[in-house]
């Protein structure tokens, strides 16, 4: 499991398929906001629907991100990287989504890109709002429909506010109390009706947040107490109350942060273990699987992903800062974080999502809410709220740093160093750090440079692209050219 290690592909052929494979049967040039709805009248019954929200449980489309962030360089390998790939992706690293409006052609078809994201994030809102209505209209014979059909009924608007919270938080600009009712959002769509949907017009983010916290505390109670089957592919009641956690995180309402995540850690408390993975599981390919195991106790709900995030060494993207901070820190002091993919230019990708290298199916499931988020989210909710580390920040990030891969001695100093973080800035930097170690790759970095208006430099081909950090619309990610060109109301 040493960056030594040569990872052998079948042939350039099969990884360059797998780099340009389409992710859903998305049409890349339509509008999405200007279909028709399907109606879906055959959706009549109790299963019918149940099969339908299945079908609508989120991706994992927020991953293209990652490369926005500041785990990520970019080296232009002539001969090496696959040009178009590259020309399809600079566009992300270089912000340049972030300055300007762009078409789908400009990016990837394999759907690691923001347009894809708010294609399907929008589709999964307006199939959740067409459940909700179908259910309203059934008329349960007994009890046990009653509850079912109550349940559907949540986990449709668990998945409406879902989607709308990716939404606002890639579209729009970070929630802040003082400038949220004023600040633009994104299209809303409150009811579905079945007739074409344009145009909607853009809410405001406080009332998007609104919409989002109204939908989840009502899904809270009408889901299940617990799920029968599966409950990693679905919006149980642990995934409704993490997603809470964040969204009140998000918005900083501290109590109402630690309220939602002291629920959740009462239900389910243990996080995954990352340095016991990494010293018992010696084989990478098992390892990675191991990692991603949606029976870990610590993953609260799974999203599937149809691209390959392995392919970024075709791109010339590479974690190495993300390394860097790693081996730095100790959480890499056996140099086996990465597997190396090319002798010829040291290329490697981190081992862990080894599993998503090219498949017949190309299929994999990321976590998108943890246990060892929340108690990420309760830690700094309690710094922000008490302007300072406190004991149970101090308790909720020594258990993260003890499941973490540091060797005794580094976890041992890393947890008596949370005794001198004398400030609110210190014990908040030292909190994402530690976030930034444990999730590395799996697209949680740049929302919290979001969050807390960290800046970010890339080299890219033609020249340096940053955000200093000053200005909050310098993260807003602007609308795709086909959801505005016929709907100019949009910003």
């Amino acid at each position: 499991m040493k960056n030594k290690n040569i990872y052998r592909v079948r042939s350039s052929r099969f990884i360059l398929a797998g780099v340009f494979a389409a992710v859903l049967a998305i049409s890349s040039c339509s509008k999405f906001l200007e279909e028709p709805v399907d109606n879906r009248t055959l959706i009549t019954t109790i299963p019918d629907m149940e099969k339908t929200l299945n079908q609508l449980q989120p991706f994992s489309d927020h991953h293209f991100t990652d490369i926005m962030s500041d785990d990520y360089i970019f080296r232009d390998l002539a001969g090496h990287n696959v040009e178009q790939a590259v020309e399809q992706l600079l566009p992300i690293f270089e912000l340049a989504i972030t300055r300007q409006s762009l078409s789908a052609n400009r990016f990837l078809s394999s759907g690691f890109n923001p347009v894809t994201a708010f294609r399907r994030y929008y589709n999964c809102i307006i199939n959740s709002l067409l459940i909700i209505k179908k259910a309203k209209e059934y008329r349960p014979s007994n009890d046990a429909e009653a509850r079912s059909i109550a349940a559907i009924t949540g986990k449709a608007m668990a998945i409406r506010a879902y989607c709308n919270y990716m939404l606002v938080n890639l579209f729009a600009k970070q929630y802040n109390p003082a400038t949220a009712a004023n600040d633009v959002g994104i299209p809303f769509v409150e009811s579905y009706d079945g007739a074409p949907v344009v145009p909607y017009k853009q809410a405001s983010v406080q009332t998007i947040y609104a919409s989002v916290e109204t939908d989840l505390l009502a899904a809270l109670n009408l889901v299940n107490e617990s799920e029968s089957s599966n409950p990693q592919f679905t919006f149980s009641k642990e995934a409704i109350l993490a997603l809470l956690s964040r969204v009140y995180l998000n918005k900083k309402d501290w109590d109402k942060c630690i309220q939602y995540s002291t629920q959740l850690l009462l239900r389910r408390n243990v996080p995954l273990n990352v340095g016991q993975l990494r010293k018992t599981i010696r084989d990478y390919a098992q390892y990675s699987n191991a990692y991603f195991n949606p029976a870990n106790a610590a993953y609260i709900m799974m999203g599937n992903n149809t691209y390959q995030l392995m392919a970024y060494f075709w791109h010339g993207l590479y974690p190495y800062p993300a390394r860097q901070v790693m081996q730095q820190n100790g959480a890499d002091d056996a140099n086996d974080y990465i597997i190396q993919t090319s002798a010829l230019f040291s290329d490697f990708v981190p081992q862990k999502l080894m599993v998503f290298q090219p498949t017949d199916t190309r299929n994999g499931n990321m976590p998108l809410l943890t246990v060892d988020e929340v108690l990420f989210n309760r830690a700094e909710a309690e710094i922000e709220k008490n302007n300072g580390i406190n004991d149970n920040a101090k308790a909720d990030l020594t258990v993260l740093i003890r499941n973490q891969n540091f060797s005794t001695n580094t976890a041992n100093t890393k947890v008596t160093q949370l005794n001198g973080l004398t400030t609110r800035a210190t014990a908040i930097a030292n909190l994402l750090l530690l976030k930034r170690i444990r999730f590395s790759s799996e697209g949680m970095r740049w929302f919290d440079m979001r969050r807390h208006s960290l800046p970010v430099e890339h080299v890219g081909r033609s020249g340096t692209y940053k955000i200093d950090g000053t200005k909050p619309e310098d993260y807003v990610i602007q609308l795709p050219t086909e959801e505005i060109t016929r709907n100019p109301g949009l910003n």
